[in-house]
């Protein structure tokens, strides 16, 4: 039985402010590695299985170490992606997953559900911050780090590599397809918050018109992107033509939230040198979720419901296989 270290902290980006605009912007993280510990505590009350891990392990070796970024999905968790944190962290890398202010299954707000972009600047904070603070304190490797994100996930992966936004390319994008313009069903009144908020927070307005600023992180060498999601189409074509880092796209042919025509599809076709990857038919989108802590959820949540035939650990596992081929 293989163990992986995980550990799990809360960082601060003193250049930018909490919603509640009472302290700075709270970096919440989540982290998988490969540890010297075969036993120790594990993880408790989680409602993703944690796998074989031991908390607060000791970090392996004494060499500097690679990166793995991850970026959880609307309203989910970093723990929710933790198949591959520790796939990865078995493989040398260090894992480290953000656990998005505002927009985390624990922290709905809002204006974390309104202002993507902020997701992609909490990674490259929370980067900078772990490389010089704290358990892993000059062992990363800034100058090797990869970004996976699934759903929203992938939408921050893309803007750290040099994907732009501006959120009337997604409006206008929905108004020519005859769809509303509407929250997640986490968040699903979402948009008539939006007036009151312009109006009354300083902060959210600060981070609204930090839309279409440019997030590339010149650390990141490769993006990973799983399912991305229609908020996709708020990127300008030429700033997807434009990126020259390694990316890669990974769908399911059965997913109703991030269907591949919307988004998939349509950023290869921005940009010839994306790397599509079909993970095969019947997967849904949140078959890239991870297994759940209790067992007798699955098939009762739809979070942890398959299709018949569909094995979800055989799904992660050949998913994994693709991330490790296209780590640099």
């Amino acid at each position: 039985m293989a163990f992986c270290g995980y550990r799990t902290g809360v960082a601060l980006d003193h250049a930018r402010r909490n919603w509640d605009d009472t302290g700075p912007r709270p970096l919440a993280w989540s982290a998988w590695y490969s540890c010297t510990d075969t036993t120790g505590a594990a993880p408790t009350n989680t409602f993703f299985d944690p796998g074989d891990v031991v908390q607060d392990a000791t970090v392996a070796g004494s060499n500097r170490l690679p990166v793995v970024l991850l970026s959880h999905g609307t309203g989910g968790s970093a723990e929710s992606l933790g198949w591959i944190g520790r796939a990865l962290a078995a493989e040398g890398y260090v894992v480290i997953g953000a656990n998005h202010h505002g927009n985390s299954g624990v922290d709905v707000r809002p204006e974390g559900f309104l202002c993507w972009w902020d997701r992609a600047a909490d990674m490259s904070a929370l980067l900078s911050e772990l490389a010089r603070h704290g358990p892993f304190a000059n062992r990363l490797d800034t100058a090797a780090v990869t970004v996976i994100g699934f759903s929203l996930g992938a939408y921050t992966a893309l803007a750290l590599v040099g994907a732009k936004t501006a959120w009337q390319r997604f409006e206008a994008w929905h108004k020519a397809n005859g769809t509303r313009l509407e929250g997640p069903r986490e968040c699903p009144d979402v948009m008539q918050s939006l007036p009151d908020l312009m109006t009354n927070s300083a902060v959210f307005r600060a981070s609204w018109d930090r839309q279409e600023a440019d997030y590339t992180d010149p650390r990141v060498e490769c993006a990973i992107a799983i399912a991305p999601p229609p908020p996709v189409r708020a990127f300008s074509e030429g700033s997807l033509r434009d990126i020259a880092t390694p990316v890669h796209l990974i769908t399911a042919q059965h997913d109703a939230e991030a269907p591949t025509e919307q988004g998939a599809d349509w950023l290869a076709s921005c940009n010839r040198a994306f790397v599509h990857h079909d993970i095969g038919p019947g997967v849904g989108h949140y078959t890239f979720l991870g297994l759940p802590a209790d067992a007798n959820l699955a098939q009762q949540i739809d979070i942890f419901t398959d299709l018949p035939g569909i094995d979800r650990a055989d799904v992660h596992a050949s998913t994994v296989r693709i991330i490790l081929n296209a780590l640099p």
